[in-house]
């Protein structure tokens, strides 16, 4: 079965494939996971537990252990206090098993009291 278009003839199995590669790949196409971590709530959770209880740390998490090449963007707010807190954060997401390696911190987040987490899929740029 063939489609003709003003002389151009595709064939319905090609289109059928296209389709069907594009639906079934592995390629990401959606918007990259981000989230906000309020210093409220890291006030709060000093353990993974309750670490992990946060909706968006565990959201980050869940989507990167989708597929481990990622990395996880940690931008966090300018100067010694959030380079501490950053780093904390980032003891503490190791210690919940994901490698350092996956790990990026990046400073600039704009405000002194959020960190954003943003996983990064393979072949997108760090900001």
């Amino acid at each position: 079965m063939t489609l003709s278009d003003g002389g151009k003839t595709v064939s319905m199995h090609v289109v059928q494939f296209v389709m069907m590669v594009l639906f079934t790949s592995n390629v990401a196409v959606a918007a990259p996971v981000e989230m906000e971590l309020h210093a409220e709530q890291w006030e709060l959770s000093r353990n993974g537990e309750r670490l992990l209880g946060i909706g968006t740390v565990a959201d980050v998490v869940k989507e990167w252990s989708s597929d481990d090449r990622q990395k996880i963007e940690l931008q966090y707010p300018g100067g010694e206090e959030g380079e501490l807190w950053v780093y904390q954060l980032m003891d503490w997401l190791v210690a919940l098993g994901i490698p350092s390696t996956s790990l990026v911190a990046v400073p600039g987040s704009g405000q002194g009291d959020i960190i954003r987490l943003r996983v990064i899929r393979s072949g997108e740029n760090f900001r």
